[in-house]
Order: structure tokens, then C-alpha cells, then sequence
């Protein structure tokens, strides 16, 4: 009987790895830093530092109860970890915090269940977003990555409370999430989605164009 993974190994696997990749792959020139212990350990899962901007990543793959990943994600920004290239100060001028979710399931799904969430109180995440210097949420399915802003996020679920109600089944809120992700996908200088283990090639996802950060 094969035996089953650590959520902490899955983490590494299928959302830490690929998006190291996929920030090698820019233009950006990133340095990479992560834990010699992978997720498990104390500080950030992945910090990407260039000239001005320093990413502080939280990592989670989903092959569960979304609640317990989702409060984990929440409370990072909260956390006392300091910055692995600071020898001083708690956390550099230019940090920003940044999401890096992967599910085992359909991202239409996850999409869904984060705008429930989100469209619950607009407001708090706003102040979220802008008081813990929130600036993108990384979705990783099937190796490929996809990269939205924080604050578009939270647009983007405002637009999906104004289609819904308590009386909208759970298939049509995934319709209605699907199809304002793949509309806000299709504007002009939106998603990048990019094969990690291609270098410089883009993956083919007939919704989404690319661009670099």
C-alpha cells in the first residue's frame, strides 16, 4: 500500500517547486531563498528578492478541509517571521506578501470557495489587503501557475456577490465564478500561466495571456 504523502510534502511538490521554477524563468532575475526544511519550517516557504521588491510567499496545497489551509494563509502575514536576507531589521521597506495555493481539485472550485469567502465582507479585505501589504495570490494547478493581484481578487469577488444569492446553487456559483475568472483572464495583460519544468515556453490555456512580473 503506497504510502500517503505529508501535507507538508505535497506543499514542496506541487506549489513551493513549481512556482521557484516559474520565478526563475523571468526576466526579473529573482534571488530565491526557501527553508532547508521545506514548509515545515518556521518562516516564509519561499522568499524572492529583487531591486525595491521583496516577496514573502505562504504555501498551501489543498487535499482537504479548505478551512484549516485557508486560516493558515489569513494568519501568515500576522506571524513574527523575520526576512532570511535581513540581519537586523523584521521585515525589509519593500516586502510584500503574497498567496501560493494548489488543490488537488479543480481551480473553478477553489475559486468559488475563496470568492464565498471574500464577498462575506468586502471591506475587511480591503484594509486586509492594504494594512499586511498584500500584493498577489498565486494559483498553482497541474504545474502551471497563475498570478493575480491581491486587490483584483477582491474586485473580482465584489463582482461575483452582485451575481449571487443565498438561493444560487452550488453548480451555477461555480459557473458564475468560472466564467468571471475566465472573463478577467481574456482582458488585455492579465494571467500568466507558464509550464514550470518548460523553460521560457507558456503553457497552452486557451483563457489567459501572458506577461511577466
Amino acid at each position: 500500500m503506497a504510502r500517503k504523502k505529508s501535507p507538508e510534502a505535497n506543499e514542496t511538490q506541487f506549489v513551493v517547486k513549481p512556482l521557484i521554477e516559474w520565478l526563475k524563468n523571468q526576466n526579473a532575475q529573482w534571488k530565491i531563498y526557501k527553508p532547508r526544511y521545506g514548509t515545515s519550517s518556521t518562516g516564509w516557504d519561499i522568499e524572492a528578492q529583487r531591486k525595491n521588491q521583496d516577496l514573502l510567499i505562504e504555501a498551501k496545497y489543498i487535499n482537504g478541509p479548505f478551512l484549516s489551509s485557508f486560516s493558515g494563509l489569513i494568519a501568515a502575514p500576522l506571524a513574527k517571521r523575520p526576512q532570511h536576507f535581513l540581519k537586523k531589521k523584521y521585515r525589509s521597506w519593500c516586502h510584500r506578501v503574497c498567496w501560493a495555493i494548489g488543490c488537488k481539485g479543480d481551480l473553478i472550485s477553489l475559486y468559488q470557495i475563496m470568492f464565498d469567502y471574500f464577498m462575506r465582507n468586502i471591506t475587511f479585505w480591503q484594509h486586509y489587503c492594504k494594512d499586511l501589504r498584500m500584493e498577489y495570490i498565486f494559483f498553482i494547478e497541474d504545474l502551471k501557475i497563475f498570478k493575480i493581484s491581491f486587490s483584483k481578487f477582491i474586485e473580482l469577488a465584489e463582482c461575483y456577490k452582485k451575481q449571487v444569492s443565498l438561493q444560487t446553487k452550488l453548480r451555477d456559483k461555480r459557473k458564475i465564478a468560472g466564467l468571471i475568472m475566465r472573463n478577467y483572464c481574456a482582458g488585455p495583460r492579465r494571467a500568466n500561466v507558464i509550464r514550470g519544468q518548460d523553460r521560457g515556453q507558456m503553457a497552452r490555456m486557451s483563457w489567459t495571456k501572458g506577461v511577466r512580473i
